[in-house]
């Protein structure tokens, strides 16, 4: 019961903001985008140091790269490092209906990226808001079929892929329809 009533309010208090975003959708090929924002799995270091090598590989093709990690904790894991492109969200960042705190997430749905990726399957709510309310010109992801809708490109992969596959994926058919309507 509870949930339920966490989730109608994380709902409406979506649906209200979204009224106001407006976005251009602009499918660019992987080497014409220059702006990307990752969202990804910080809940472990595993997952954690396999997100640093995507940053690391976009960063060698020149591609200016801010992304949002979801740790979940109350406190940020010691293997966690904030830069100034990389923020973390965990338990205490978002209020009882799973919607991040304005201070956290404004400067990343504001800003008009060329790509946002969605690494970790949708995992959480505070992704949701993101990906829904964000400004970027292209968001690719692996969605759940009830938020499937926040994406311009889906991508169905299987559980278990890491987000090394799915950033590989992401950028596959991201040059797959390169200047199609979408």
């Amino acid at each position: 019961m509870l949930r339920k009533f966490r989730d109608n309010r994380f709902k409406k208090a979506l649906s209200r903001r979204k009224e106001i975003v407006s976005r251009v959708v602009v499918n660019k090929s992987f080497e014409e985008s220059r702006t990307f924002l990752l969202l990804f799995d910080s809940t472990t270091e595993e997952k954690y140091n396999e997100f640093t090598r995507i940053l690391s590989s976009l960063q060698v093709n020149n591609k200016k790269v801010h992304a949002i990690g979801f740790h979940g904790l109350p406190k940020q894991p010691e293997w966690c490092a904030n830069s100034i492109h990389v923020s973390f969200i965990g338990k205490n960042d978002m209020n009882s209906s799973n919607i991040p705190s304005d201070a956290i997430v404004d400067e990343y749905i504001s800003e008009p990226y060329d790509v946002l990726v969605d690494l970790t399957y949708c995992m959480n709510p505070v992704f949701h808001w993101i990906t829904a309310l964000s400004a970027a010109r292209l968001k690719i992801g692996a969605p759940s079929r009830q938020n499937q809708h926040f994406f311009d490109i889906t991508i169905d992969v299987e559980n278990g892929k890491t987000q090394e596959d799915i950033i590989k994926l992401a950028i596959e058919f991201q040059n797959m329809f390169q200047k199609r309507t979408i």
